[in-house]
């Protein structure tokens, strides 16, 4: 009996933690920012832009054991010192994770989980995460992003014919930030016409070497 009280609190606290928004998504933009009501300085929460409906989606997530969330870097670390915690700075690289953050998970071949890397008492604890449904892990960024391309990374600002599509209609637009990271958008031409490599842009007089019947 004992034993069911501690499981149903524990659960009860989770879900109050998941449910309350104290990260306003519209006014921090799309990233991880720490929870300020968490006086453990584990959670965070991941902001997602919606293009399709201009809304922000929030995601609450909790560090691994031992590892804090640090406002600064904007992800999981043990070198971060919350004001009521204290830790100690490891030194030792796993194989996989080579410093604190986020990174492509290998074994996903469609972009829907990443790893986050945390170092721990000199060792790497390597956690797969797993992208909200329609969202997928950009390497660039390390968000999860609905409009980013599993396969495509832009490496220059423009747009760029989606060889994966036989129709020729759809095409990735790359955009270079303030930042100086790029931001990739997945964008399809309108009816009847198609994406031209050599115009860089939607035509009626290209024709489609893999399209089932030419178009224009």
């Amino acid at each position: 009996m004992e034993k069911q009280v501690i499981i149903t609190v524990l659960l009860l606290s989770v879900c109050a933690w998941q449910a309350h928004a104290v990260v306003n998504c519209t006014a921090t933009g799309a990233g991880r920012f720490a929870d300020p009501a968490d006086a453990t300085c584990q959670n965070y929460t991941l902001c997602i832009f919606n293009a399709a409906t201009a809304t922000y989606v929030s995601y609450n997530y909790v560090c691994p054991t031992t590892s804090l969330f640090s406002p600064t870097l904007s992800q999981c670390t043990s070198t971060y010192t919350c004001p009521n915690t204290t830790n100690v700075a490891p030194t030792v690289p796993a194989a996989t994770c080579t410093a604190d953050g986020f990174v492509a998970d290998p074994a996903s071949t469609d972009c829907s989980t990443y790893i986050q890397c945390v170092l721990i008492n000199g060792v790497y604890s390597q956690t797969q995460l797993t992208c909200p449904t329609g969202t997928f892990y950009n390497p660039t960024t390390t968000l999860c992003d609905p409009n980013y391309v599993c396969g495509f990374t832009c490496t220059t600002a423009g747009r760029f014919p989606n060889t994966a599509d036989t129709t020729c209609q759809s095409y990735y637009y790359c955009v270079l930030l303030a930042t100086g990271l790029f931001t990739q958008v997945n964008y399809t031409c309108p009816t009847t016409s198609v994406f031209s490599p050599l115009t860089s842009v939607c035509t009626t007089t290209y024709t489609c070497p893999t399209a089932a019947a030419p178009i224009g």
